[in-house]
């Protein structure tokens, strides 16, 4: 029996890999690196098959600038699936220590204002809010505070975490 926690299509763990080796060609990656997702098998032969962009987190975390790329864009796309709402806010952590380019943060910066905007505020926003911090909120400032006069408490509060 085995469990696969990775999702089909834009962010299967072929398409991830694909993308990786793009991106490294482009950006840089670190050497002797590669995203593979996980194995767990217990001794009844049961098998987990965690999601490939845990390893992403861990590329991320050594400083990989291919990791860092995918994961902006794993968050910009938003994806549901079993677990990726931990796994986005493990990203978010994990970017806090990232080197960004202008470009990068300004992207970022961009998703947490629409997630503001739209009212899609999840678990997660937490781990945006103190990486929004670290990227920079006062060039956003005023855009953020309009959303401190929304109708609905959570954007309230989300845009009073973000000034705060």
């Amino acid at each position: 029996m085995e469990t696969n926690y990775n999702p089909e299509g834009k962010w299967s763990v072929d398409s991830v890999k694909a993308k990786y080796w793009a991106l490294s060609l482009s950006l840089g990656g670190v050497f002797g690196f590669e995203p593979e997702p996980k194995r767990y098998t217990n001794k009844n032969g049961a098998t987990w098959v965690y999601n490939i962009m845990d390893s992403v987190i861990d590329g991320v975390k050594l400083g990989d600038s291919a990791c860092v790329q995918i994961s902006i864009e794993y968050i910009q796309d938003n994806v549901m699936h079993s677990t990726t709402g931990y796994i986005r806010a493990s990203m978010a952590r994990s970017l806090r220590n990232a080197e960004l380019t202008k470009k990068q943060k300004v992207t970022l910066a961009g998703i947490f204002l629409k997630q503001l905007e739209s009212g899609l505020i999840y678990r997660e926003f937490k781990e945006y809010c103190r990486l929004f911090k670290r990227i920079g909120v006062e060039p956003y400032r005023q855009e953020i505070e309009k959303y401190n006069k929304s109708h609905k408490q959570y954007i309230r509060h989300a845009a009073s975490r973000l000034l705060a």
